[in-house]
């Protein structure tokens, strides 16, 4: 949900977020027309702290300069209009693979340069931090409820069916080539390095990889099952040329499944079954090297 939210999208969850943590002592601010924000998205009373979010979806075009401007831009805006009640000052962002270097040697030459105030950088783990902070009743209001074991016995075919006719629309229908899946090794959740987090989601979810699988044999559109493994393996390979973790491919692949916000617990058991699936036929993920060669 960060990763995906950009501009007020990630302004918006970031205040929910604080206003759930620190109740009224926190307070939402907005841009008033051609006025702007002065440099704040948010003002914690307690601690005179102001807030200011930077939200961006596509955070592997993002420019070292552009980030670094936004940074000096927003300070001084903050500094220049609230002065007389501030007292921190922290930047809030959504980029989930990092931030380029210029980027935190820009900070810390803020931080040398305005002993005054303290600066501080909330990226996607810091709000997270945050989040887990909260009760489970209020995660649940925000990110939506968490499916369970039990909930992954409850496998609905119809809600598959429904992910799988969204995929396909953005889905080529060009002639897939012969050949039939390869059977998932035993290993290769450990192969891959796979987040606990992942690899007990994935686990359930093969489980039920099995209806999927009948389900794609028994589709109208033959090809479908096909198709949908050939696009997965492409937006794969094209996420592990970017450099990201295991765990963060699955995130984006779990994202383009189920889309932005907050997901049912039928749609989540869902699209960790198509995710299975998709695991089992080796379509994502690698196999074993030494069985590669082979």
């Amino acid at each position: 949900m960060v990763r995906s939210a950009s501009g007020t999208a990630f302004q918006d969850f970031f205040s929910k977020v604080m206003e759930k943590r620190y109740g009224a002592d926190f307070q939402r601010v907005r841009a008033m027309g051609s006025l702007g924000d002065k440099g704040c998205d948010g003002y914690l009373q307690s601690t005179g702290c102001v807030f200011q979010c930077y939200g961006k979806t596509e955070d592997a075009a993002l420019k070292s300069k552009t980030l670094v401007q936004k940074l000096k831009g927003d300070y001084a805006l903050a500094r220049k209009h609230l002065d007389a009640i501030m007292k921190e000052w922290h930047f809030g962002h959504n980029l989930v693979n990092g931030v380029p270097v210029e980027f935190v040697t820009a900070v810390e030459t803020l931080k040398a340069a305005n002993p005054q105030h303290v600066i501080g950088v909330i990226g996607p783990a810091a709000l997270e931090e945050r989040v887990f902070e909260l009760d489970d009743h209020v995660i649940a209001s925000l990110l939506g409820p968490a499916a369970t074991a039990e909930d992954s016995q409850n496998l609905r075919i119809d809600e598959v069916a429904k992910l799988v006719a969204s995929l396909m629309v953005s889905i080529d229908t060009k002639p897939v080539p012969e050949g039939d899946p390869i059977p998932v090794p035993v290993d290769k959740l450990e192969t891959n390095k796979l987040p606990p987090r992942w690899r007990g989601l994935i686990e359930s979810g093969l489980k039920n990889a099995p209806f999927v699988a009948e389900y794609m044999d028994r589709h109208p559109e033959p090809e479908t099952g096909k198709r949908l493994a050939r696009a997965f393996n492409v937006r794969y390979r094209a996420l592990r040329q970017e450099r990201l973790d295991p765990g963060q491919i699955m995130d984006r692949l779990y994202e383009g499944i189920t889309g932005m916000g907050s997901v049912s617990v039928v749609r989540q058991v869902a699209a960790v079954a198509l995710l299975g699936h998709l695991f089992e036929s080796c379509d994502i993920f690698e196999d074993h090297p030494s069985k590669v060669a082979a």
